[in-house]
């Protein structure tokens, strides 16, 4: 079959909600300097906690690849997918422990607090945050054993590992699309503005700290490469199923059976996690 994008196919097929995730009134506010200093910390404190689940969820999905015994040391292949996507999540640890830091260093330096604060009186106590919503998702990263139907005997799914990455390059894509909203918003306040910021609600420091650090090309190059893995991945997948007539189309609606509504569920968490502004 003709090579074919699983990525670029979960980012056209909910465009609203994709649009509501990545294009929100906090953004916007910030980006413009109407953000108060509250609202922004009570984002940076559900954030920080984010983080934590961010990073036992990149254990979990760790602890679940099945590396491969033999590498072909003349072999012209690309390491395994699962070496790679092994690379991609220490990376990921290394890079979002020093992002934590980084919100303890912003929060001080522009008086933001980090405490976390519960519901509204206006929010419903039998819906779950936003955040327990990321967590939940974050919690269920590792592959999944599925039963045939006679209930007798289990299969692993052709890349058991594709659930978890998918999660993990969703999360970031979002956080780069939304930044990059927010960047290019920022760009046109800043011909009339200062630009240091310094008259901004928060003091400049979405301009000057968040939006930077989400829209540098180091982040951007960091994202497509997980996008790739995926992709290349569930194309070498579909390449190898063509001697087969129908196997490939197969294989393709059981992925988009596996991976969909992971994707919708996910839009809808970020959607929710941007701080409803007044």
């Amino acid at each position: 079959m003709a090579c074919w994008s699983l990525t670029s196919h979960l980012l056209s097929s909910q465009p609203e909600l994709y649009k509501a995730a990545t294009r929100s009134d906090f953004l916007l506010a910030g980006a413009e300097g109407r953000l108060p200093k509250e609202i922004l910390g009570k984002w940076l404190a559900a954030d920080r906690l984010y983080i934590h689940s961010y990073i036992r969820a990149a254990g979990q999905l760790l602890s679940s690849l099945d590396f491969p015994t033999y590498v072909d040391p003349f072999g012209k292949e690309d390491a395994a997918w699962e070496t790679q996507l092994a690379d991609w999540l220490i990376e990921a640890l290394v890079a979002i422990r020093r992002e934590e830091s980084f919100f303890i260093d912003i929060s001080k330096r522009y008086g933001l607090s980090l405490e976390v604060l519960g519901p509204s009186s206006n929010d419903s106590v039998q819906q779950p945050t936003a955040l327990e919503r990321m967590q939940k998702i974050f919690a269920d990263v590792t592959p999944h054993v599925s039963a045939h139907a006679c209930g007798t005997s289990m299969s692993t799914p052709l890349l058991p590992w594709l659930e978890g990455a998918v999660t993990f390059w969703g999360t970031e894509r979002v956080y780069l699309d939304a930044w990059s909203f927010a960047h290019a918003k920022a760009a046109e306040r800043s011909r009339g503005s200062p630009a240091d910021g310094h008259q901004d609600a928060d003091g400049g420091a979405l301009r000057k700290e968040f939006i930077p650090n989400w829209t540098s090309p180091e982040f951007v190059a960091f994202v497509e490469r997980l996008g790739s893995i995926v992709d290349q991945a569930v194309q070498k997948v579909l390449d190898a199923a063509q001697a087969e007539v129908g196997k490939a189309e197969k294989i393709k609606s059981e992925i988009l059976a596996r991976v969909e509504s992971r994707w919708r569920t996910l839009l809808e968490a970020e959607r929710d996690f941007w701080p409803i502004m007044a």
